[in-house]
């Protein structure tokens, strides 16, 4: 489950299980939550990867940026960072960082979603195709098939 604006006692479980993993402070965590969102942002620019669109929010270039509380079933609610925006084809993304994971390793972290952000893409288009036929299909069987057979 994730929260966009999460209540007062979801903040504070998520700040304490924060500063106790990383050892910041609450004001910290969010700088660099928001910093490390922007940071994301930019390099998602540099690359050309986002598209202008209205869908989104523009708060750094063609990504829209959120602070979100991500809240599993089995785990204590964590702070995190959403980045949304608009690739060719007028596909919509969105990456939710944990913030606690990407400062792991937050090289790795970033390579790994620039890995999957190919493959997604070319699964999406794959099933566009698909439904396009299966659609085309339809309306045969429908304007030409058994109705008028």
């Amino acid at each position: 489950m994730i929260h966009n604006t999460p209540n007062g006692s979801q903040q504070q479980r998520a700040r304490t299980a924060a500063l106790r993993l990383s050892g910041l402070q609450g004001r910290e965590v969010e700088k660099f939550a928001r910093d490390a969102a922007m940071g994301i942002a930019q390099e998602l620019m540099k690359h050309k990867i986002p598209i202008p669109t209205k869908r989104f929010r523009p708060d750094v270039g063609h990504v829209q940026i959120d602070m979100i509380l991500i809240e599993e079933k089995v785990t204590t609610p964590e702070p995190g960072m959403r980045l949304q925006f608009e690739v060719e084809g007028n596909m919509g993304v969105t990456f939710n960082v944990k913030l606690l994971e990407f400062l792991d390793n937050p090289a790795a972290y970033i390579t790994d979603l620039f890995k999957q952000l190919g493959p997604m893409r070319r699964n999406v288009q794959r099933m566009r195709t698909h439904k396009r036929t299966a659609d085309a299909a339809i309306y045969r069987a429908l304007t030409q098939g058994a109705a008028n057979g």
